[in-house]
This record gives structure tokens, sequence and C-alpha cells, in this order.
């Protein structure tokens, strides 16, 4: 994930294993716990999550961002094993950069449409001349992922398209409803564009989205 050229190999072993001094190996000692290890070509390694605590505890904002990248881009990093290391890595060495990189990141690795309807909202914004969003995007929020349907990040905007098929399931509305929890926590104006609005009335939901990013309306649970 990393590009070195340092003519040693860092290993990490559990503390209080006693180690063995070998010319090119360089020893760390942790508190690992069996979720932070995983086997590659037969050889226990850390896991993803845990080389990039690692990183952040030695390295500046930049390398560790470049080695997360990396592991998007190899498909090798997993969200939920990232979840898991920072909610039990509170006060550890470096989980404050880690944090603080992870929150500017993108992991989506995509900025595509998923449906007609988010199409359709893209095309209103653009239509009417309105920043250009970034489109389902994975934001950390906390200790945990969410993806966004639409993202105006340095105006810590979210707007989500909702579609009645899709919304209405019990564990969909229970995880949009924690998702704008955390979003609100965060310091991110967010609303819903439900698809009858959208269809009936865009102008309304133009507005909608421009009140938030003029931050002239903080958001409110609303029905309609």
């Amino acid at each position: 994930m990393r590009r070195t050229s340092a003519s040693y190999i860092d290993v990490t072993i559990p503390a209080g294993r006693p180690v063995r001094r070998l010319k090119g190996i360089r020893c760390h000692r942790a508190g690992l716990l069996p979720r932070d290890l995983s086997i590659h070509n037969g050889i226990p390694c850390t896991t993803v999550s845990r080389i990039l605590l690692e990183l952040a505890t030695k390295f500046a904002d930049e390398t560790v961002a470049a080695a997360a990248n990396e592991a998007v881009i190899l498909e090798i990093f997993d969200m939920r094993e990232m979840e898991d290391l920072l909610a039990r890595s509170k006060g550890q060495r470096g989980i404050r950069r880690l944090r603080r990189t992870l929150e500017k990141g993108d992991l989506s690795g995509e900025n595509v449409l998923k449906s007609g309807l988010e199409k359709r909202f893209s095309d209103l914004c653009a239509d009417h001349g309105l920043p250009k969003p970034e489109i389902n995007r994975w934001l950390l929020l906390g200790d945990e992922y969410h993806q966004v349907d639409f993202l105006w990040r340095a105006e810590r905007v979210v707007i989500e398209v909702d579609s009645k098929r899709y919304h209405q399931t019990g564990w969909k509305l229970a995880r949009d409803a924690r998702r704008d929890e955390l979003l609100s926590v965060h310091g991110y104006s967010h609303d819903r564009v439900p698809e009858d609005l959208l269809r009936d009335k865009p102008m309304n939901a133009l507005e909608m989205v421009r009140e938030l990013l003029r931050g002239s309306r903080p958001h409110s649970p609303r029905v309609r």
C-alpha cells in the first residue's frame, strides 16, 4: 500500500513474545487481537485497517491518505473492519490522525448515478447552475461509514433522493434514520427529496437545495 526505499522489514509481534534480532528486520510489539490479524500467502499479517493505524503513528496525513487510497484501489479496504477498529481504539497513538485522514477521504472509487431518479435530480441541479455535487459517496461519521446520494463537501450539505419502493423497508428506514442522526451530529445540513416532489414540483426541490447551500435553513425533519 505504500512504496518504500527502506532496507528493512517492519514486523509487528504480540506484546510479551520474545524477539530474536535478525538483520533487516525491525520488530514492534503491540497488543494485537485475533481480529487484527489476517493470513496472506500463508503468512500471519496485520489487517489493512491495523496497518493504516500503525502508519498513522509514524507518518503525516498525506502518507496515510495515500496508503488508504491505494487500499481502496486494490479493493482490500474493508469499511466494516475499519469501523470496528475505530470504535475500540480510542486513545491509542495515531487514531486521531487516522480518523482525520479518513474523514477527508473518498472511498467510493466512483462518482456515478445509480438510478433514473438520481439522474433526474442531478440534471435539475446542473440545468439551474448549482455547484456540481459528488454522487454516492461514503462518509465516515464518527465510527461508522454511511453512503450518501449527493454531497457538497465544502458546504457540508447532503441530499438524499427517496424512491418509495427502495426506502419503505424497516431495515432501510432504520439505517436512514441512523445516518441522518450522525449527519446532524457531525455538522452536515441535510434533507430528503421525495420521488413525488421531484416529479410534481421540481422547483420546490431545487429551492430546498439552494437554501441548504446558502446555509440559510438548518435541517429539520419534514413530512410531505
